[in-house]
């Protein structure tokens, strides 16, 4: 850290302490046909990425994303969209046992790296669901995650059944990234149509932007994200459990356990603002983009070697967007101001237009995909892989 960080982080302190106020939200996001504008990026020192992050293995699988293990650790918890583990066994079925609480959760299977149908997990169960059947006998690689997002309720791994031998759990591809957002970030709605009602049965993370880069760059990426919440305010107005306020949680809903940040991602990208602004709610001002510093400063204390990229899209136009570019801009600025080398601002993600809308006008698999193409660009270029 630069000896002069200390300024910065003061100087958003105040308005910090003045965002714990009560309210709830959910997510809904109007829709924006006009053309954003480019403004400004951080410093480029190059693709050198820090170190490989290290694997976590508990239960006999390796997780991605944040997992609870200090409370079970024979039966992990898991909650935020696209969690998951990676499995090895020899025989030709696995079978899990998830206890669920809350909502229905949806489940996504990959089985030998081919994605399968997704399963929907009953609420408030502990039951047996079949992740792998009539395979040949042989050794298999299974994943399994989690794409209904983190409100919805938690996940419990409570077994795993094979007819043959469960094995050493395959090593992690050694790239990370995290991805810190709201509904568009979760894949809310992705898979739904304009006018459904319900968007959460449609709710896709493997067909996300920072799932689809991930698998472009052979990476995988941990998901901090929840529909509706925003940097200093709700899609509702609202401020209590802004992004900023859940963040540092290992399960969305619980305050306990807090998560350790053990595990350091070679990049963090952040897109909030959308919720801050929309629904005519107007500028959220300079308590925006303090708020934003801080996180990003909380991000830089937890992973003091990975790059940090803001950006925003692809629902907001017009005003709206670059209002929220030139806030994100100015605290990218501020940080790289300070002597942050590995902060910038990315501007390319374009308002989408209406043949991209999916339910109640988040972004399709389509748009998903021109993101991901995008995203993955820009971490190739900073990472170098």
């Amino acid at each position: 850290m630069k000896k002069n960080w200390t300024t910065i982080v003061a100087a958003a302190a105040t308005t910090w302490m003045l965002l714990a106020a009560p309210g709830c939200s959910s997510d809904s996001n109007e829709p924006h046909q006009d053309a954003g504008t480019d403004t400004g990026t951080g410093a480029d020192t190059g693709p050198v990425p820090p170190p490989a992050p290290v694997d976590v293995v508990a239960a006999g699988v390796r997780w991605v994303g944040r997992v609870d293990i200090t409370t079970d650790a024979a039966h992990p918890r898991f909650s935020w969209s696209g969690t998951g583990f990676v499995a090895k066994f020899m025989g030709t079925s696995l079978t899990a046992q998830l206890k669920t609480s809350g909502s229905p959760q949806i489940f996504k299977a990959v089985i030998d790296d081919i994605p399968q149908a997704p399963f929907t997990a009953v609420a408030n169960t502990n039951a047996m669901y079949p992740i792998a059947m009539g395979l040949p006998s042989d050794v298999h690689k299974v994943e399994l995650y989690r794409q209904t997002e983190g409100p919805q309720g938690e996940t419990q791994l409570t077994g795993l059944t094979t007819d043959g031998t469960l094995m050493d759990p395959p090593a992690g591809p050694g790239k990370l990234f995290e991805v810190i957002g709201d509904s568009i970030t979760c894949g809310y709605g992705d898979l739904g149509k304009l006018g459904d009602a319900d968007c959460y049965p449609t709710e896709s993370h493997w067909d996300t932007y920072e799932r689809v880069a991930a698998g472009m760059l052979n990476a995988e990426v941990s998901t901090i994200a929840a529909s509706g919440r925003g940097v200093i305010r709700n899609y509702g107005g609202d401020t209590t459990g802004t992004m900023p306020m859940i963040y540092p949680q290992t399960l969305t809903n619980l305050a306990t356990p807090a998560w350790d940040f053990h595990i350091e991602p070679q990049a963090v990208v952040i897109n909030l603002g959308t919720n801050d602004i929309s629904n005519n709610k107007g500028d959220p001002g300079d308590a925006f983009r303090d708020t934003y510093v801080q996180l990003m400063t909380t991000v830089r204390t937890n992973y003091p070697d990975a790059w940090i990229i803001g950006i925003i899209g692809p629902l907001l136009s017009g005003t709206d967007l670059t209002t929220i570019q030139g806030h994100i801009k100015d605290a990218v600025d501020m940080l790289a101001a300070a002597g942050d080398q590995k902060v910038e601002f990315f501007n390319m993600i374009q308002p989408q237009t209406s043949d991209k809308f999916a339910c109640q006008y988040h972004p399709n698999v389509d748009e998903n995909m021109i993101m991901a193409t995008q995203l993955a660009g820009e971490l190739h270029a900073k990472l170098g892989w």
